[in-house]
């Protein structure tokens, strides 16, 4: 599968998306591309690209290893995640200087966010999520003749924080029953709203 699509908040275009997914019946492979894009380009500059690969068992995507890398003008952030069943391995750069405030030994069936999208996708109500930063449950919610999944944000809590606010509020997928990944995304992040269209 693979799907492109705008990214734009207030009406401006500001970005370009691209998500690829390969799979066969027990092994998967997913990667988003993320990179900025129209009249606003030159104020705004940031370019992610995030990749899980990993098994499926009884029709559930488990990760094995994720990768994220973000760059904006003024910084990079990598975070390196391995899994099995329980998290084997988290790597940031720049290496983070706070001590974790959750114990990371004992999540167990945890998955990195894009395996957790997958999940919803595939028919899972709620999914354990951690992102590098963050842990928290992704719980579904089907609206508008099944066609809209509403992903609410659960249980979230931060790793290396001492504070639990929450910028992510909620992400709507639009869906094509015959096509798994998204005809269109919204994410309601702080007081904006994304809006990724499918091209």
């Amino acid at each position: 599968f693979e799907v492109n699509y705008n990214v734009s908040t207030s009406g401006i275009k500001i970005g370009e998306f691209k998500w690829l997914l390969n799979l066969n019946e027990h092994n998967y492979k997913t990667k988003i591309k993320l990179k900025n894009s129209g009249l606003f380009s030159t104020l705004y500059k940031f370019k992610g690209g995030y990749t899980s690969d990993g098994i499926i068992e009884n029709q559930m995507f488990k990760s094995k290893k994720y990768v994220q890398n973000w760059q904006t003008k003024k910084q990079t952030k990598i975070v390196e995640m391995s899994f099995d069943g329980s998290i084997i391995n988290l790597i940031q750069k720049p290496k983070e200087k706070e001590l974790s405030r959750i114990n990371l030994d004992i999540l167990f069936e945890y998955f990195d966010p894009i395996t957790s999208f997958l999940n919803i996708l595939s028919g899972f109500d709620n999914v354990k999520t951690i992102d590098g930063r963050r842990i928290y449950i992704m719980k579904k919610n089907t609206s508008l003749g099944d066609n809209k999944i509403t992903i609410e944000i659960r249980d979230y809590k931060n790793i290396w924080a001492d504070h639990n606010r929450n910028d992510l509020k909620k992400i709507e997928f639009f869906i094509n029953k015959d096509v798994f990944l998204p005809e269109k995304i919204n994410i309601y992040f702080k007081e904006r709203v994304f809006k990724l269209q499918k091209i």
